[in-house]
């Protein structure tokens, strides 16, 4: 049963600001319904039901379907990646000192078993097959297949190899850069080894991967 009538309003009849709560309650509503549904069949009132608001609730807050859809798939790489990194990046964290702690290929082949575990959410890669599936037919839903490799990730691995390369363990001009191509590599052997996350990856297989990424990136950038 819903809870509310549409949107709430102000002493002067204007609608009441954002509610994070609902909004939150929509976007999960909504992930679970196109993930169940698929993209066209889905419906706002259905995913309006399941998260106890008015579909005018639904509108009010995203527009239509498709702004729905897109909002769901940026949460989903939200909340994947919240839990990655979650000190500040410009503060090293504990966990930061222990990578630098590790020979810099154990550091690397780490932060790359890091990189799988998010990549192979189970939910967020159902939801990458379902915009893979849809975009074909429905165009608009393209900017959903623009995630490249995950830039949070990116980051945090671009800081790492900063540090090493100030203490001389590495010479990487462009930590960014080298960060980029070490996530990519990692993503794409684990996007096609688990047939996009349709299958579980071989703990020696996972390390297979992740070893051969960070022996190329060593390789590329020792002093």
């Amino acid at each position: 049963m819903r809870t509310d009538n549409g949107p709430r309003r102000g002493a002067a009849g204007r609608p009441a600001g954002p509610q994070p709560a609902k909004r939150q309650a929509i976007l999960e509503a909504a992930v679970a319904v196109f993930l169940r549904e698929g993209y066209t069949r889905a419906g706002v009132d259905v995913i309006a039901d399941q998260a106890r608001v008015s579909k005018q609730t639904v509108y009010n807050h995203f527009g239509d379907k498709e702004r729905l859809f897109l909002a769901a798939v940026d949460g989903e790489r939200e909340r994947v990646a919240a839990g990655f990194a979650p000190a500040s990046l410009s503060t090293p964290s504990a966990e930061d000192a222990e990578d630098d702690e590790r020979d810099v290929r154990a550091a690397l082949t780490a932060f790359g078993h890091r990189v799988l575990d998010v990549l192979l959410d189970e939910r967020a890669s159902a939801l990458r097959r379902l915009i893979i599936a849809e975009v074909a037919r429905h165009p608009a839903l393209r900017p959903a297949c623009a995630e490249g490799e995950p830039q949070q990730m990116v980051k945090y691995l671009a800081e790492m190899l900063g540090r090493r390369t100030d203490r001389g363990e590495l010479d990487v001009p462009d930590p960014a850069s080298a960060a980029q191509q070490f996530v990519a590599l990692v993503v794409q052997q684990g996007l096609y080894q688990s047939m996009y996350g349709t299958r579980p990856i071989a703990a020696v297989d996972a390390t297979a991967i992740c070893e051969k990424a960070a022996d190329l990136i060593v390789r590329a950038y020792r002093t």
